[in-house]
This record gives C-alpha cells, structure tokens and sequence, in this order.
C-alpha cells in the first residue's frame, strides 16, 4: 500500500495486526493485500449493526415502560423479546469476525519472521 513502504515488513504486519484486533477487524487484512478482509470487514459491520439495533431498540423500550404507567413488565419484555436473535446473531457474527481477523493476523505476522528467526536451531551436539 502506498505510504506503507517505509515502514519494515515486520513493522508493517504489526500494525495491520493491531488495526485487525483493536480497531476494525478485516480492515488490516484488506490493506495488506488480502481479500478475505472484505469478508471479514462485511461479518464485523453486519454483527455491529444487528447488536446495536437490537439494544438501541431495548433502550427505547425501556424508556417507554419507565415513561408509560399502564405497562407491565410482560409487555415490556414482549417490546424486545422477538428481536433477541438479533442481538445473538450479532454478536456470533462478530466473534467469527474476530477469530477471523486473528487468524489472518497471526498468518501475516509469521509471514514476516525475521531471518534470525527463520533459522532453524543447531542440535546441540553433547
């Protein structure tokens, strides 16, 4: 990627694997030159849309049974209820982004071992 060739290799994959794991999984494997981010990228925003939907949608209707005397606590729980399989999924899809977006990680890091580190060791001869 242009402006990343002056950093090393090895410097290069940490950061990708930094950006990977703390900030947006996917995005570092998409700018190391790797499709499969696009996957990952695409399962994190889906996970992330569908969870925040359904607790922004339990917000409000926790607002609207602290606002409302004549609902019951059942009623409320028949507001979020059916819409709890958003949040499940949700967060599955985001796991898997992020088991994703580890194991392209750890693949980029061990892609660019250093030569010291690619050497195998001696046996000891005792």
């Amino acid at each position: 990627m242009k402006g990343f060739e002056r950093m090393s290799p090895r410097g290069r994959a940490w950061l990708f694997a930094g950006l990977n794991q703390f900030a947006f999984p996917g995005l570092g494997t998409i700018l190391a030159g790797r499709r499969i981010g696009y996957v990952q990228a695409v399962l994190m925003f889906a996970g992330f849309v569908m969870t925040t939907g359904f607790l922004l949608w339990y917000i409000f209707s926790a607002l609207c049974y602290a606002a409302n005397a004549n609902w019951t606590e059942a009623m409320f729980r028949a507001q979020y209820e059916p819409f709890q399989w958003a949040f499940r999924a949700g967060l599955i899809l985001c796991g898997v982004a992020w088991a994703g977006a580890l194991c392209s990680s750890l693949s980029m890091l061990r892609a660019t071992k250093t030569p010291s580190e690619q050497q195998s060791p001696e046996p000891n001869a005792t």
